[in-house]
């Protein structure tokens, strides 16, 4: 195990909540988050943070938005390809 700081932990924070960090840095970052307020609260925030987007984001936009993005879409396309 080694030492890993607060900025190093404040850093990671979206790979370790995703499991996308080796096996040694998600045991770091566990031990220093048991030992830091300050980083679990960071933490903790984050985990919050995240439920409230993934709730969010599973809800289907309505036709009418999608359409005009969609539409806003094909429009920048193709005044890309005049140039």
């Amino acid at each position: 195990m080694s030492e890993i700081n607060c900025e190093e932990t404040k850093r990671q924070v979206h790979e370790y909540l995703h499991n996308e960090l080796s096996t040694q840095e998600m045991e770091d970052i566990t031990e220093h988050l048991a030992h830091c307020d300050s980083c679990e609260s960071d933490f903790d925030f984050e985990v919050l943070f995240n439920n409230v987007v993934q709730r969010s984001c599973d809800e289907a936009p309505p036709a009418e938005l999608a359409q005009r993005i969609v539409d806003r879409i094909r429009q920048m396309d193709s005044g890309r390809a005049d140039h």
